[in-house]
């Protein structure tokens, strides 16, 4: 297994992603009355397992679920939640719809995702670090979770301003350097240039902290996730970070996206990966989909002596995959019936 890590010397160097919003729809013809009561009874499962603490995720059994997305990438986007600390090693810096997870070591800070632009970095990121006492001199990594500009877009000015190193897949790697320089996803937000390469299963060892990150493609060819360690009152908690959300619109991979197939089989390995992590909690940088943006305002409002809101129990987490699995189903049955 390769490991990823940075020597303690410090550098001195001076969001449904839009890439997805124009794909077509999940439904793009009506399924069979056999194929609509298999749809049903996915979606039943799903809100069965989801029972009182994960609704925000039932929105992806829905056959417009990438309206729901839309809607939150124009809406959500202009409403930033105050920059918050989950736990003494992580903090969430972005709006309603997409941002920054912060991860705190003993030799400098890793960034999941970087806002969506140089313009969200200035007046946000930066601001935002400087709220929570972090320095953004000190930012080494970055690991971007997919290759769309709502999660890339800051990284280029964080590269090129604290000599901060990008990771990527490969595959998103090339996904954004394929991407036409004239397009709208690159012209506004331009690329960092290549970097740090992620392999399935490396750790990123940096001083006190060790993450393992995973290759999960179906949202995109090679989409990052990890198991990160949260640290609150003397104890660590495994959290499990899926690094995508919303579904592609095709059963099978191409250039733009790894395909429901894919996604859904991902789902189902890093929920296996997940479990047998201890993981106790859930990180999703589009903080709406997963409810995430709950248990930040539950964060904000906790007072001394309540227990941690993103501390779930390991329950929750296997339900969460297994929802996700069973709205997988559902899309799949939806395109089956739309495939001509």
């Amino acid at each position: 297994m390769r490991h990823l890590r940075l020597p303690p010397a410090r550098w001195t160097v001076p969001g449904l992603c839009l890439a997805l919003a124009g794909l077509p729809g999940i439904a793009a013809a009506a399924p069979s009355p056999a194929a609509e009561s298999e749809i049903a009874r996915h979606v039943d499962k799903a809100e069965a397992l989801a029972g009182t603490d994960l609704k925000p995720p039932l929105f992806l059994c829905r056959a417009d679920s990438l309206a729901v997305v839309k809607d939150t990438l124009v809406n959500g986007s202009r409403e930033w939640v105050p920059p918050t600390r989950v736990f003494d090693n992580i903090s969430y810096i972005g709006n309603r719809f997409v941002g920054a997870f912060v991860i705190k070591t003993s030799e400098g800070l890793i960034l999941f995702d970087s806002t969506t632009s140089r313009e969200d970095v200035e007046q946000h990121l930066l601001p935002g670090l400087a709220q929570l006492g972090l320095d953004p001199t000190t930012i080494r990594f970055v690991i971007v979770t997919h290759g769309h500009w709502d999660h890339f877009g800051g990284a280029a000015y964080l590269q090129q301003t604290y000599g901060a190193r990008i990771g990527l897949s490969a595959a998103d790697w090339d996904l954004i350097e394929h991407t036409p320089a004239t397009s709208p996803e690159i012209s506004n937000h331009p690329g960092p240039r290549r970097d740090l390469v992620v392999n399935d299963g490396q750790k990123l060892v940096l001083g006190d902290t060790a993450i393992t990150l995973y290759l999960t493609p179906g949202h995109t060819p090679g989409t990052v996730s990890a198991i990160v360690p949260g640290r609150e009152a003397g104890r660590t908690y495994a959290l499990s970070l899926y690094g995508s959300l919303a579904f592609p619109a095709g059963l099978d991979p191409t250039e733009r996206y790894g395909g429901l197939r894919a996604y859904r089989a991902s789902v189902q390995r890093f929920a296996r990966i997940s479990r047998d992590a201890g993981a106790v909690g859930l990180l999703n940088t589009h903080v709406f989909g997963d409810g995430g943006l709950e248990r930040l305002a539950a964060e904000r409002a906790r007072t001394p002596g309540q227990p941690n809101p993103f501390v779930l129990g390991a329950d929750p987490v296997r339900r969460y995959y297994a929802l996700l699995d069973e709205c997988l189903q559902a899309a799949e049955l939806r395109l089956g019936a739309a495939a001509p």
